[in-house]
């Protein structure tokens, strides 16, 4: 399979909520388009919530990604049943996914679960060429031939963030300079709250970015967009020492 265009998509959230007026993109999505960009992909990243798909773009792509949460999950679904009656390979992932596989491989060829920067590498390296096979994807949820599904062992948590690139939100569809414009400083949180899904998504054992990274992200960031800019991290203030450097 040859592969060149990639469409990212985070569904739209269904009604009103509490940053509807202040759309604020996840950012598996943008992330995810980056680093696929720096391997040669034509790559564009699509958030419902802040503009109109462009449906030509994303059906002649070679491949879709979807990103979805559970309060987006019916639309998610809805456009991976689209996409698959087109003959289109479709990939999900995102918190849902990530704890609902088997429902979410009713509606997608693959899902990976938890974080997706190397299991999607290798995803795609094994749609092009066949390797590495699909039981040795950690992270990695998809139908054997005999329509099974199989839960591949999960992936251990990326423990160095400062090897990850920094968003480019050029890559998103219609962004403008006044979108508010999120920054992550960490992934997880040294916690347990029983009813939090970070544990289950990023691990409880928490990673955060060195402070040089930190800063010379946060000066870009002021540099690249006058617009808010709003910290995604899960618990922000875990690491105090780093805080204070920063």
């Amino acid at each position: 399979m040859v592969i060149r265009r990639i469409s990212f998509i985070e569904a739209g959230s269904p009604g009103l909520h509490i940053f509807s007026k202040f759309p604020i993109p996840r950012l598996g999505a943008v992330l995810l388009s980056t680093i696929l960009r720096e391997k040669g992909y034509e790559v564009k990243a699509f958030i419902e919530d802040i503009a109109e798909l462009d449906w030509s773009f994303i059906e002649s792509s070679d491949v879709v990604c979807i990103s979805t949460i559970t309060s987006t999950a019916i639309k998610a679904y809805a456009m991976g049943k689209r996409f698959k009656a087109l003959g289109m390979p479709v990939i999900m992932g995102g918190a849902h996914p990530t704890f609902m596989p088997d429902e979410s491989l009713e509606y997608a060829d693959f899902v990976i679960r938890g974080e997706g920067e190397h299991s999607l590498v290798e995803l795609l390296e094994h749609l092009e060429r066949g390797i590495p096979a699909l039981r040795l994807i950690k992270g990695l949820s998809y139908s054997d031939r005999d329509g099974i599904n199989v839960h591949n062992p999960s992936r251990e948590f990326i423990e160095d963030l400062d090897i990850l690139p920094e968003p480019d939100f050029s890559l998103v569809h219609n962004w403008t300079q006044s979108n508010t414009y999120p920054v992550s400083t960490s992934r997880g949180c040294p916690f347990a709250c029983t009813f939090c899904s970070v544990i289950g998504m990023f691990g409880r054992n928490f990673c955060f970015k060195s402070v040089e990274t930190t800063l010379n992200e946060l000066k870009y960031v002021a540099s690249a967009s006058k617009a808010t800019k709003f910290i995604v991290d899960d618990n922000f203030t875990a690491n105090k020492k780093g805080l204070r450097k920063s």
